[in-house]
């Protein structure tokens, strides 16, 4: 048997068998740290999106340390690490648990076929559209939606995202170019996201004060390839 008919055999075998064969996917980790800060008191935490994709799926884990203190006396903390799944840009999964000022509050969710359906300790179980977003904006599409939910307490709201253009936007005393996006909701987020498709800074009302997140410090690196079945035809 001559070498061109051993590899048409072995590729029948293969095919016989419905095993089809491995085509690597590059895998990707990105970490975007953005300082929490107050009109009042100044920087008082970080917030951090650590975001791992491979292909069409996309796992975000978040952490939020806040501190206000004057003249070294506590006033407020807030605490809290979240998890997101996502498949073809669709929430799947989803979990947070949150100390806020002492009050605990937990999160969990999950996708069915027509609903995405929460748990919350402080609201209890709420079926939302299959379309809902938490309110954490990591990457650009997260606006494309009509209903998010608080990644803190799980409560879903409707809402209206404009997109209004390229905007200046002072960050850190340091002028940036990036276009702006107002979200309507009972925070009247702003979002603003670069050329890059990278958020730079996003800003949300808490009790009726601004407070801003802006972007310090990003990496990114490739993780090692991982086989992915091709379509088998």
């Amino acid at each position: 048997m001559n070498r061109s008919t051993m590899i048409w055999a072995s590729s029948a075998f293969v095919a016989l068998l419905g095993v089809v064969p491995l085509a690597s996917a590059q895998a990707t980790s990105q970490v975007l740290q953005y300082n929490v800060e107050h009109p009042t008191y100044g920087d008082i935490g970080t917030y951090t999106n650590t975001v791992s994709e491979n292909g069409n799926s996309a796992d975000v884990h978040t952490v939020l340390h806040i501190a206000v203190k004057v003249i070294g006396i506590p006033l407020f903390h807030q605490d809290a690490t979240r998890e997101e799944r996502w498949e073809n840009q669709r929430l799947v999964g989803f979990q947070s648990a949150t100390d806020d000022n002492g009050t605990k509050i937990d999160v969990t969710g999950e996708a069915e076929a027509s609903r995405f359906v929460i748990h919350s300790s402080s609201n209890g179980t709420i079926s939302a559209p299959p379309q809902v977003h938490p309110s954490n904006p990591w990457a650009p599409f997260i606006l494309k939606t009509n209903v998010m939910m608080s990644s803190k307490t799980g409560k879903v709201l409707p809402v209206v995202v404009t997109d209004t253009g390229e905007v200046t936007v002072t960050l850190d005393g340091r002028p940036v170019r990036a276009r702006q996006w107002f979200i309507d909701d009972n925070k009247h987020q702003v979002v603003w996201i670069d050329d890059k498709g990278v958020v730079v800074a996003f800003q949300a009302q808490e009790h009726g004060t601004a407070i801003k997140f802006v972007l310090t410090h990003a990496t990114a690196a490739a993780q090692p390839a991982v086989p992915t079945p091709l379509a088998n035809n």
